[in-house]
Order: C-alpha cells, then sequence, then structure tokens
C-alpha cells in the first residue's frame, strides 16, 4: 500500500482467525450505508448540502423496510449513517439499534476524502461520531468512508481516524474505480500502525479472476451481478478464509426513489437492477450466515491482548 511510503502508517500482517472458528465456517459481514437518494457522489447534479433539507427524503421508509427484511432473517449487521441523516432522523439510529444492529459512522457531509484538507476530513470525522453518540449514549467504534475515496494521495486518512476514537475502519476498496481504490496486497482483514495507535482494517471485499480484483458484493456491482455468480464468488471468497463484505443503501431496495440527472453509463451504475436487489439481500441471508462488523470482531479476534482494537 503506497501510504506506507509516508512513514504515517505501517501495515502488521493479516489479522489471524481464531482456531476455532476456521472449523466452524467463515462467517460474512453485511453493512448498510444509510444516505438517501441525492446523496449520489461527484455529480454536476449533486445537490449541495445546503439544499438537503429542502429536498423530499426517502431514507426514513426504505431504511425501515430494509431493516424488516433483515429481522424476518433474524439478520444483525452494521448500518454507517451520514451523520446529517443521523441528526434529521435521529428515531432511525435508536431504532436499529433496538433491533440489535451496530452503528457505525459515515462521515457527516457525505465528501470526498480526496477533496477535504486533513483538518477538513478530522472535523467531519468528529462532527458525525458526536452525533451519532449523543444519539446512542454509546461509544461508536467503526466508520467508512463516503465512496471508498481514501487512495494513495491521503496518506494521514488512518491516523484521522484513529486520532478521532474509532478503532476499525472498512473504506479501503484494493482495486481501481470510479473514484476512490488504493492499491493493497491484503484483501483480508488487517491491522495498520498510525502513530496515534491501532486500526483494524477490513477492505472492500474482492476477488481475483484472470488476475483482476473484481467486487461483486455491494452497490452497482451486487445489483449487475447475477445471483449465481454473486453466490459463488461469495463461496470463493470464503474458501480463501476471508470475510466477505457485503454493503447496500437504503435506496437500492426502492426501485421508484427519485433519480439525479447524470449520463448513460453513471445512470447505469446507479440505477441498473434496483428491482433486485431486495430479493438479493433476501437470499444471501439464507444461504449465508452475515453478521455485523461488531460481532464478527468479537467472534474471531483477540481484540486485546493480541490486536488492541
Amino acid at each position: 500500500m503506497a501510504a506506507t511510503d509516508e512513514k504515517l502508517v505501517h501495515v502488521n500482517s493479516p489479522v489471524p482467525l481464531r482456531e476455532r472458528n476456521q472449523r466452524n465456517g467463515m462467517k460474512s459481514i453485511f453493512s448498510i450505508d444509510v444516505e438517501d437518494w441525492y446523496h449520489i457522489l461527484d455529480l454536476p447534479s449533486t445537490p449541495d448540502l445546503e439544499k438537503w433539507d429542502s429536498l423530499p427524503s426517502v431514507v426514513e421508509k426504505d431504511f425501515l423496510k430494509l431493516l424488516d427484511v433483515l429481522e424476518e432473517k433474524q439478520v444483525h449487521v452494521t448500518c454507517f449513517f451520514l451523520g446529517w441523516v443521523a441528526r434529521k432522523f435521529p428515531h432511525l439510529v435508536r431504532e436499529a439499534s433496538a433491533r440489535g444492529h451496530e452503528i457505525g459512522s459515515h462521515g457527516f457531509a457525505h465528501r470526498l476524502v480526496y477533496a477535504m484538507t486533513p483538518d477538513e476530513f478530522a472535523q467531519d470525522l468528529r462532527l458525525s461520531k458526536s452525533i451519532l453518540e449523543d444519539i446512542l449514549r454509546k461509544p461508536v467504534f467503526g466508520y467508512r468512508t463516503s465512496g471508498f475515496s481514501v487512495t494513495e494521495e491521503t496518506p494521514w486518512f488512518f491516523e484521522k481516524i484513529v486520532e478521532a476514537g474509532y478503532t476499525y475502519d472498512s473504506s479501503v476498496f484494493p482495486a481501481p474505480r470510479g473514484h476512490g481504490g488504493m492499491k493493497s496486497n491484503h484483501l483480508g482483514p488487517y491491522v495498520i500502525e498510525t502513530k496515534s495507535g491501532r486500526l483494524l482494517e477490513f477492505p472492500i471485499t474482492v476477488t481475483k479472476i484472470a488476475g483482476k480484483a473484481l467486487c461483486f458484493f455491494g452497490g452497482g456491482y451486487l445489483r449487475l451481478a447475477p445471483y449465481s455468480v454473486i453466490r459463488n464468488m461469495t463461496r470463493k471468497v470464503l474458501a480463501e478464509k476471508r470475510p466477505v463484505i457485503f454493503y447496500v443503501h437504503p435506496r437500492e431496495i426502492d426501485p421508484n426513489h427519485p433519480r439525479l440527472a447524470m449520463g448513460f453509463m453513471r445512470r447505469f451504475k446507479s440505477y441498473v437492477n434496483l428491482g433486485t436487489t431486495e430479493g438479493k439481500i433476501r437470499r444471501l441471508a439464507g444461504d449465508f450466515s452475515l453478521t455485523s462488523f461488531e460481532n464478527f470482531i468479537s467472534e474471531y479476534y483477540d481484540q486485546v491482548e493480541n490486536q488492541n482494537v
């Protein structure tokens, strides 16, 4: 990972799994990035934060429906809340927590990391964490950045997360993509050492096909791929002793949500196969053992003595 050249972070070996759980079969992690239909990044039509309050919202009904689907399947997941959404809809944070889901931070203003200064990023990190912890009255440990936009040009990213009080992150996308994407040889969870302390990193899951790293497990990738391919690729990753990290947005189970103006290719990536997402989630919950980051860490890793996370 190129960021190690900056001497701000050091990547340890991949985190070892406990032997007893390897024999019982690997679990996968399911996560929700809780944001609204107008939070699609990096478009001329994406509204500024000042306009968000005036726009119609679908996040409440879509998120609650998603929670109902997960409750039917008796699955507990991680909900990475955009701080702005949490502040406007605090009852959604409380409802998700009351149903047994973990609450994590998705930042406050849904800005790309590489478009912020280190200080701006630190302020965004702390504001979102403060909002969530005020609502929950308990600590928030997990973070995921907007658009997986950590890159080699943001080597301060991990240290700022640790300084803000988070203990794990799931922002690295270890393959090229439209925005973000970070070269890394670590495809499973690993520990990052920063000047401010350790951070457990869960990179977004990719698997190599003909030498190329590909994702089938979230967003447009999940919507585009046939379920049989997603199932087979999930089995392939699990056989490699890595958890699969699935991610969705509430709007992705709502084919009728409002649309932003965009070009053909971006429209295809943003809105393809919206009608398939809910069914795929139900099938994943039936075919695989899904859990939250919090529960995965607790079940699979020695948190204090070995990794201090």
